[in-house]
């Protein structure tokens, strides 16, 4: 711990180690704070013996490195970010030389070097946006090929494609990936146009009665700040800085938290009652946890700061025993605390062992080899998507506190394979390493029947992972999370007719939905506001839905007018409306 001055502020048996930069603090893990002093054992540190595992496979470095300039052929080839290449054929293995004019960021490395040089380097998909060329040069990659750049004019693009034109940072219809700015694209000359959001045919789950219209967007509530599906209804709940207003008389004896963010509903376990359970990403330890409590009809009766002194918790999960895991956003000090609303416990948890920006978490209780193991992502751009295994003693205590806090659990790493397979590995810089070429800033992640989904916000992109078969795809989250993948939401909404999801922010503050069919629908509008849509949840029985408004906290309740369940699944994912 830090910052000390001398050894009088340590501990018995602890010194004071002075730093000057960024030298290791021996004994210490973690991130330590440039130039800041901290108390470390006043004997030699031996590092324990850790049991022998597979190594994984070396990675390339991740900075950009010139090893080979001039012509003619480099004496062997090239690694991942090394240059200076002229061809894919001077790049190791299944690596593509990403061509430069400028100093265009290279995917999956840091760094910076001389204009114009070009690296070897992952391309993801055969999709994923990439620089070829510039001006017909190197002449043996033109014409380009599908979302391959810098194009000028259609002449430039292989047949069936069209060249892109790009002032700025402009969508590429059929092409994902980060593209670079003002850069030309080839692209498929005809894309099968996005269902806009808008009125849809009338989709009733519930077909008795039924008077709810998914994307009839008619009817205002608040005010005119939301526009609703036709047949729904909606209150305000909550506003920061004010206090909750019951519905069986009387006020809450703290005011709602600020910044409201992730949320789960959680079904309390006697009355048939609910518990909305949203976290604070307020800064400098002023974030946490605040719970609304509800009865068994929907009223308000109840709030409550259950987790405080925290920072910045943005996103987190429910465990399967039904309580509330949140994590930090916090750098070396974020980490991920479990939550349950119903006794009031709370506990740092075994998830994750180093400090870091995590956003969201989910588990996988469906494993054939394990109890359940538990996943973490972090929203940093080399920040590796965790897995959690506890120790089996610890699903054994007749505690299930325990699951998440008990010693003796192990940590690995999502690496994902060119080939589309993926596998875990013990390596966290190689966690890190796949993180920066495939999927940087993390968010959010759900595990629906052994299909993991997880979204990367950097290239709006979103991830499946078959954790049976050891399978990854990816798509875009642009104009649609699950765009053209019916077999995607087959697999997510199971015996459910609808998948809601909400939307990444920006002046865009609403809710969609996609049907069985891949319909997409904006199911709320949030007119009057600009702020992120989050904490989308169900009540138990899913008459209502919830939703918060981060800038000023608003909570909303939602209900079918025709009294009808709302037919849901929901994906902790996020959708971009551009």
């Amino acid at each position: 711990e830090g910052d000390c001055d001398s050894d009088a502020e340590c501990q018995p048996g602890l010194v004071c180690q002075e730093r000057t930069g960024d030298e290791p603090v021996p004994g210490c893990i973690g991130d330590a704070l440039p130039g800041e002093d901290y108390c470390r054992p006043d004997v030699p540190v031996t590092p324990a013996p850790t049991p022998p595992v597979t190594p994984p496979p070396t990675l390339p470095p991740t900075s950009l490195q010139v090893v080979f300039s001039g012509s003619g052929e480099p004496p062997s080839p090239l690694l991942e970010c090394q240059g200076d290449c002229d061809n894919d054929a001077q790049c190791d293995g299944d690596l593509v030389c990403f061509q430069r004019s400028e100093n265009e960021s290279v995917p999956g490395c840091t760094g910076s070097t001389t204009s114009g040089t070009d690296f070897c380097a992952v391309r993801a998909t055969a999709n994923t946006a990439w620089l070829k060329g510039d001006n017909g040069i190197p002449a043996e990659n033109f014409p380009l090929g599908l979302c391959e750049g810098d194009c000028d004019s259609d002449s430039n693009c292989q047949s069936g494609l069209v060249c892109q034109q790009r002032t700025g940072d402009e969508p590429i219809p059929g092409c994902i990936g980060v593209a670079a700015t003002g850069e030309d694209y080839c692209r498929p000359q005809e894309i099968a146009p996005t269902t806009p959001p808008g009125p849809q045919p009338t989709y009733a789950p519930n077909t008795f009665g039924a008077t709810f219209v998914p994307g009839d967007l008619s009817q205002p509530c608040d005010g005119g700040k939301l526009m609703l599906s036709k047949g729904m209804d909606c209150r305000l709940l909550t506003t920061a800085g004010q206090y909750v207003q019951y519905d069986n008389g009387g006020q809450s004896d703290v005011p709602m938290h600020g910044r409201a963010d992730g949320a789960a509903v959680i079904a309390h376990p006697d009355d048939g009652g609910w518990y909305y359970t949203s976290n604070s990403e307020n800064g400098s330890g002023n974030g946490g946890v605040g719970t609304l409590r509800f009865n068994a009809q929907g009223e308000v009766i109840g709030y409550k700061m259950d987790l405080e002194g925290t920072t910045r918790n943005c996103g987190g999960g429910k465990t399967y025993w039904d309580t509330w895991v949140t994590c930090e956003e916090d750098g070396s000090r974020g980490f991920c605390w479990e939550v349950d609303p119903f006794t009031g416990h709370t506990a740092k948890t075994n998830a994750v062992i180093v400090g870091g920006n995590y956003e969201s978490f989910a588990y996988d209780d469906q494993d054939p080899e394990v109890e359940a193991r538990f996943f973490t992502t972090e929203d940093s751009g080399n920040g590796p998507l965790v897995r959690y295994t506890p120790a089996e003693a610890a699903f054994n205590t007749g505690n299930k506190y325990h699951i998440l806090t008990s010693d003796g659990g192990t940590h690995d790493y999502l690496v994902l394979n060119t080939d589309g397979t993926f596998f875990w590995s013990t390596s966290e810089s190689a966690g890190a390493s796949s993180a920066s070429t495939y999927f940087p800033n993390a968010e959010g992640i759900d595990v629906i029947n052994r299909q993991l989904f997880f979204v990367s916000k950097v290239n709006k992109e979103l991830f499946e992972l078959d954790l049976a078969a050891g399978t990854w795809i990816v798509t875009s989250t642009v104009s649609g999370a699950f765009d053209k993948q019916p077999d995607q939401i087959q697999k997510v909404v199971g015996d459910s007719d609808f998948l809601y999801f909400c939307e990444d922010g920006g002046s865009f503050s609403d809710i969609h939905g996609r049907n069985k069919d891949g319909q997409f629908f904006t199911i709320v509008r949030g007119d009057g506001y600009g702020s992120e849509t989050s904490g989308l949840a169900f009540s138990p029985d899913n008459k209502f839905m919830y939703v918060a408004f981060q800038g000023n906290s608003n909570v909303y309740a939602f209900w079918r007018q025709d009294g009808l369940d709302f037919g849901a699944a929901k994906a902790d994912i996020k959708y971009h409306q551009t």
